[in-house]
């Protein structure tokens, strides 16, 4: 009994290792089903991605926007690492945030013009370099599942 209790904890620490060292992959797509299209009109939205690497800022929330959603679907690239400055206008201080798609990701969906800085994230984190391609429904989707890499702005390549 003792040694499959030390087993076991070793394969959970190997496994959370294993998660942790993966790469950055460039490429990676999002595949977005837009659920408000009824009748051949879709009511737009902005799809806005959440970094695993918050901090407090003035302006809310740090956010990547992936762009308008205004067709019954529509493929984005996903970005492969970004930096975010942010200003302390009273100190001069700047933070620097590092982000790549090896970390964690969240989105949401918006209807145009509203303040990204009252938005938070709707779905579950995923992180994108696991897989080539992810596919969601938006707004009511809550989780992102593998897919096939999809390009040129509609559906799967």
């Amino acid at each position: 009994m003792k040694v499959v209790c030390a087993i076991a904890p070793l394969f959970v620490v190997v496994t959370a290792c294993s998660s942790s060292e993966l790469a950055p992959r460039a490429g990676v797509t999002l595949l977005v089903t837009n659920e408000t299209c009824t009748g051949g009109t879709c009511q737009p939205l902005e799809v806005i991605a959440f970094p695993n690497v918050q901090t407090r800022t003035p302006g809310g929330p740090v956010t990547i926007d992936l762009g308008s959603l205004t067709a019954q679907q529509q493929c984005f690239m996903l970005p492969t690492s970004l930096q975010f400055r942010i200003f302390d206008e009273a100190s001069g201080e700047v933070d620097i945030i590092d982000w790549s798609d090896a970390q964690g990701l969240s989105l949401a969906a918006l209807a145009p013009n509203t303040p990204v800085a009252q938005a938070s994230p709707t779905t579950r984190a995923f992180v994108p370099a696991a897989a080539g391609g992810w596919r969601i429904s938006l707004p009511s989707g809550n989780a992102v599942s593998f897919a096939p890499a999809c390009s040129s702005g509609r559906g799967p390549t």
